[in-house]
């Protein structure tokens, strides 16, 4: 008896690291915003073929319309056509994950906005995942740029914190089964540009 309230003590200690969407939109209300000019933002460069981690805890938060968000800033090499963007799972039990679903704005050498990128995949219709080698459970979508985007922002929409998306969870058992994830505003993201 004294090890099964011990293990359910700890089970609900774990399912309560997890990340919670509703403390990352409190942490993010309270963050001080940056660079509300496009000119002010320092872009980093990055190599085509290059895969760079980011965590988006660590980034700059910037209001994208009314919705502060933390953004990364890449500045494009001229012969990447796409940028592919894994979005890894926060917590330890699937019942408790969040997940960033990444946009994407495109600037033009001068740095104003040409376009804004929205993945294939419709956050409300499900989103495809991916169980790693590694055990980690990712979100990977890609985007097209257009040849004359010299900049790009990732960031995420704090309107969609909280809300649910369905995934198709692969059981270990056999089959297969959906699942929701909770949608945040802050992740580990990983980038690499084509």
């Amino acid at each position: 008896m004294k090890k099964l309230t011990i293990v359910l003590l700890l089970l609900l200690l774990l399912s309560g690291c997890a990340n919670s969407a509703k403390n990352d939109l409190a942490i993010l209300k309270n963050h001080t915003v940056c660079c509300i000019n496009l000119n002010d933002i320092t872009f980093v460069a990055q190599q085509t073929k290059q895969f760079i981690h980011f965590d988006l805890k660590k980034q700059p938060v910037r209001l994208f319309g009314d919705a502060k968000s933390p953004f990364i800033a890449i500045e494009k090499p001229s012969d990447s056509r796409f940028a592919q963007v894994f979005s890894y799972a926060n917590g330890v039990f699937i019942q408790n994950a969040t997940l960033v679903y990444p946009q994407l704005l495109l600037l033009d050498k001068s740095k104003q906005i040409i376009q804004h990128l929205n993945p294939y995949e419709a956050w409300q219709n499900g989103l495809p995942t991916i169980l790693g080698l590694d055990g980690k459970l990712y979100y990977k979508t890609q985007f097209t740029l257009p040849s004359e985007a010299k900049y790009l922002i990732f960031y995420t929409d704090s309107g969609l914190n909280n809300k649910k998306t369905t995934i198709n969870w692969r059981s270990q058992v056999g089959g297969s089964e959906y699942r929701y994830l909770t949608l945040t505003s802050f992740a580990k993201i990983g980038i690499k540009l084509l």
